[in-house]
């Protein structure tokens, strides 16, 4: 039920890595260069809204998750939980008179989790459903007399009313997630999840019959349309789309489109009977929001909540869409333009993807979904055939070196390049990166000047194709003449590969004031308060940019004060400002030549997040809810895109 109804997220798209644990590319809505993002929200009130089309949504507002209500112009807010425990995952009943939710609350009945609980619409009445914990992801049968949802990887079902137990209906080993009824209940679509990869399965509603729709293992998320097919987020693997529409057997796959495309699957009725899109997100407000979309708002969005808080997960009952199914909006016909008022359709590429920077891509697909902009991914020689528009190319020096003549063929075709995180001297490519030279600088000013500027100090490059450690001489030699370095041996302390060698370290130089490292910053970090008992002693280190490595860093101060990091993070942000600045370029606007930096001219320059110990638990909030490796980015909007590097 809940599936096909449900608002979907954008954006940051935070909700798709609650319930994927990877967080993933979003619906293309609108150009986020035209978004208005904090509109005016009419003014609470405490009164419940009246079905059909009351929203209800989760929220942390109150400093834990709660769920709240609010009508379909985004007035009448109210909270539903009240409840200091986590709430969460919020699914109406078909008639708008149940809402079904995540809770770790304790009850008699149970011992603690997350379970599947019950309240009336007015938040009265709570009871718990489920008695298996990490329960997730309720969705009701289009009939209300059944709820589907996950547990430890299975897939179940049981009567709304708890008149009966629950019935595992995968028993699979794989790790079953995100089950949704299909809209006349004789089917639930799930998702199987395997590391990194996700594929999307059917089965009828006894379990029987599964199939597998899809087979690359890049599906993200699934929700049945209003009429019955399954809408998804999927790189297809032969480009065919990204936001895909099927028939329930897999078949007749096909682009759901951009902006405007997406409200004939997944609409939203507004108070005047509109057909809308309803979606989540951040939109440059630095929290996550819950938008109307189409084109009776100015600017195109509406924000209904408007408020500093994380407001996701929205969800209103089936009642609200009586007479939209099965139609779908008829479009108005598009007129012909002459032969020389033709435009040429974009398409970007994406080249050099590696799973250990899947930030990247996602930056670049949340650029691309934005702008409604179609958006593949392969090899450079593979993307050229296709005809794309514009090339973005995930770097490095080897990838540079090795791609060469495919991007010199781009530039003879006359199609933009923008390499990411290299430079390069051609002519017709641009470079998207953090300046390097400057990251290095930066890190050694706060490893100096909070050890007094002076003293023995040790830098390890276990990775010389980042040429780090020319940097770093030209920079000592210039900039820090009272500092001592004591050894780079990569050789004799390599505690990248054998954790205990940084004790050797230690020990070998008792008066060592700060140690820089590009890998091992985990071995570095516990070989510092493991081996020196005097916190004066402490060096000072350069440490991880990732969450997992800020949770390390966050409790080594916590039991060991004295302790100090610093860690600048390589935004991979870049890959969404190349997707804007190409949009720019392709749409008429001139390089600011003055903007152009690095080592060819032809760099533009991105700012990067540094975290030290008096930041630390900033940066900790902004990412608490990403994966371990997600790292501390930083992008741009595209007004500052415009502004900076665009006359």
């Amino acid at each position: 039920m809940k599936r096909y109804i449900h608002c979907t997220a954008i954006a940051t798209i935070v909700w798709i890595a609650l319930l994927s644990g990877h967080a993933r590319a979003a619906l293309p809505v609108a150009a986020a260069a035209t978004v208005s993002p904090r509109s005016t929200s009419p003014a609470a009130s405490i009164e419940i809204p009246s079905i059909p089309c009351t929203i209800v949504f989760e929220t942390d507002r109150d400093g834990n998750h709660e769920i709240y209500s609010m009508a379909p112009d985004g007035s009448q807010m109210r909270n539903l939980t009240e409840n200091p425990a986590y709430d969460a995952e919020p699914a109406w009943s078909p008639d708008g008179s149940r809402i079904a939710f995540v809770s770790n609350r304790l009850t008699e009945e149970r011992e603690g989790g997350n379970y599947i609980l019950i309240m009336d619409a007015d938040g009265s009445n709570v009871y718990p459903l489920t008695f298996e914990d990490d329960s997730a992801a309720p969705d009701w049968s289009h009939d209300g007399s059944l709820i589907t949802y996950s547990h430890h990887g299975d897939i179940y079902i049981i009567p709304a009313d708890g008149s009966g137990p629950s019935i595992n209906l995968t028993q699979s080993p794989e790790q079953e997630i995100h089950p949704t009824w299909s809209p006349d209940d004789s089917q639930i679509a799930w998702l199987r999840k395997e590391g990194d990869h996700t594929w999307l399965f059917v089965m009828e509603a006894d379990g029987s019959h599964v199939q597998q729709l899809t087979q690359n293992g890049n599906v993200y998320d699934v929700f049945w349309t209003i009429d019955g097919e399954i809408f998804t987020h999927w790189e297809h693997p032969d480009g065919v789309c990204s936001n895909c529409v099927m028939q329930a057997d897999g078949s007749n796959v096909r682009d759901a489109g951009g902006k405007g495309g997406i409200q004939q699957y997944l609409p939203y009725k507004t108070t005047d009977g509109e057909r809308v899109e309803c979606i989540s997100g951040d939109f440059q407000t630095g929290d996550e929001e819950i938008y109307l979309v189409g084109d009776i708002y100015p600017d195109n969005f509406l924000n209904l909540t408007n408020h500093p808080g994380m407001d996701r997960n929205p969800d209103w009952p089936a009642t609200c869409l009586s007479g939209f199914e099965g139609v779908r909006p008829e479009k108005a016909p598009v007129p012909v333009a002459a032969p020389t008022e033709t435009k040429p359709v974009l398409l970007l590429g994406y080249a050099g993807d590696t799973r250990a920077q899947w930030q990247r891509k996602l930056s670049f697909q949340k650029a691309c979904d934005e702008l409604a902009i179609p958006c593949i991914y392969g090899e450079i020689p593979a993307l050229l055939s296709a005809n794309i528009s514009v090339l973005v190319l995930n770097s490095s020096p080897e990838t540079i070196t090795n791609s060469s003549a495919a991007l010199q063929e781009a530039v003879d075709r006359g199609i933009p390049v923008f390499v990411l995180d290299a430079e390069i001297d051609m002519d017709g490519v641009y470079t998207i990166t953090a300046d390097h030279y400057e990251m290095l600088r930066v890190t050694l000013d706060a490893l100096f000047q909070a050890r007094g500027g002076s003293g023995e100090f040790a830098y390890f490059d276990f990775d010389p194709s980042q040429i780090d450690a020319r940097r770093m001489q030209n920079l000592l030699k210039k900039a820090y003449p009272d500092i001592q370095v004591v050894t780079t041996d990569t050789q004799r302390y390599n505690f990248d590969q054998d954790e205990f060698i940084f004790n050797d370290l230690v020990s070998a130089y008792p008066s060592l004031k700060a140690v820089w490292t590009n890998a091992a910053y985990t071995r570095a970090v516990f070989g510092i308060v493991n081996n020196i008992s005097d916190p004066d002693r402490y060096p000072m280190l350069t440490c991880d940019s990732t969450k997992e490595g800020f949770y390390i860093w966050k409790d080594r101060i916590t039991e060991h004060p004295g302790f100090a990091c610093v860690a600048v993070s390589n935004p991979p942000g870049i890959a969404y400002d190349a997707v804007y600045a190409a949009h720019f370029l392709l749409s008429g606007e001139t390089i600011d030549a003055s903007a152009l930096g690095g080592s060819y001219g032809n760099a533009f320059l991105v700012d990067f997040p540094v975290i030290t110990n008096d930041n630390l638990l900033d940066a900790l909030a902004v990412i608490e809810y990403e994966d371990d490796d997600f790292r501390m980015d930083r992008l741009m909007s595209p007004d500052e895109i415009r502004d900076r590097w665009f006359e």
